[in-house]
């Protein structure tokens, strides 16, 4: 059965986003069965829900992470932050 998780190399970082995938996922299943999400449209200018911009901004950071690695000599902690920031907006006020 674990054979399925052989082709990951399970580092502390690795491990540690997707733990942190799967409580954020049961996080906002629990959080939408107590309090189901209300559609809006925000600064992006589609109608979304808070799970829907949850992911929007997962794909948004490991995007701006891969140009970050695909830049030579960048700072990888600038990025990462500033890409983090980016993701919260995206959150709250997408």
């Amino acid at each position: 059965m674990f054979d399925l998780f052989d082709w990951i190399p399970w580092t502390t970082p690795v491990a540690i986003v997707f733990i942190g995938v799967a409580l954020m996922i049961t996080g906002l299943t629990i959080w939408g069965h107590y309090r189901p999400p209300v559609r809006r449209k925000g600064f992006l200018g589609i109608v979304t829900d808070r799970t829907e911009r949850v992911y929007i901004a997962i794909v948004s950071f490991a995007l701006v992470m891969v140009i970050s690695f695909a830049i030579v000599d960048s700072d990888t902690a600038i990025w990462a932050i500033s890409a983090l920031a980016m993701a919260v907006v995206i959150v709250i006020w997408g």
